[in-house]
């Protein structure tokens, strides 16, 4: 499905993307995603308030869905009328027409795949793991590291971090960048 959309707050503000229909396409796996709710906020929230020298910040993923290898491949097929001349020139894909689609096979991750959070979610979490970041065993959407005061709640590609020591903090920041665009406030 092509989904257009205008957020003035984007860089670029006038987005056109392709989504999968997830919805119709079968996954055997468990493809939810632990991610924070609302009372894990507020644990974040709280705790920050009452802790001598705390500060909040906000960090986000961009792309997060986006790209992240699949064990599973899916396919779908676009109708030769979305696909602009030379995109269909540049790939030769005039040959790869068959009934007005042309049928692709998705490698890694993207919007509208009931997976993608899933994958993303694990792919953080083998990420993180090495540099003592770990979500908590009893509740997955909030996390800590092993020895620094960093705590944070993860909802879906957000973080809200809670943390006493600039130097930590930004430990946290050079490890998330050196594998993903992230913003963060």
């Amino acid at each position: 499905n092509p989904v257009c959309d205008y957020r003035p707050k984007k860089d670029d503000p006038h987005r056109v993307r392709m989504t999968v229909g997830g919805d119709k396409l079968p996954y055997p796996n468990d493809a939810s995603s632990p991610a924070a709710g609302l009372t894990d906020a507020k644990l974040i929230f709280n705790s920050t308030i009452s802790t001598d020298n705390a500060r909040f910040m906000s960090i986000d993923i961009k792309d997060f869905f986006l790209n992240n290898p699949m064990q599973r491949y899916e396919y779908a097929r676009i109708p030769i009328r979305w696909i602009p001349a030379d995109i269909m020139e540049k790939h030769n894909l005039q040959e790869k027409i068959h009934n007005g689609y042309v049928y692709v096979e998705i490698r890694k991750g993207m919007y509208g795949l009931k997976q993608a959070a899933r994958i993303a979610y694990d792919r953080l979490v083998e990420y993180l793991r090495p540099h003592g970041y770990a979500p908590s065993r009893t509740n997955p959407g909030l996390w800590k590291h092993e020895s620094k005061k960093v705590y944070f709640a993860l909802c879906v590609d957000d973080f809200g971090v809670k943390y006493t020591c600039k130097k930590q903090v930004q430990h946290l920041l050079d490890v998330l960048q050196k594998q993903y665009p992230i913003q963060y406030d």
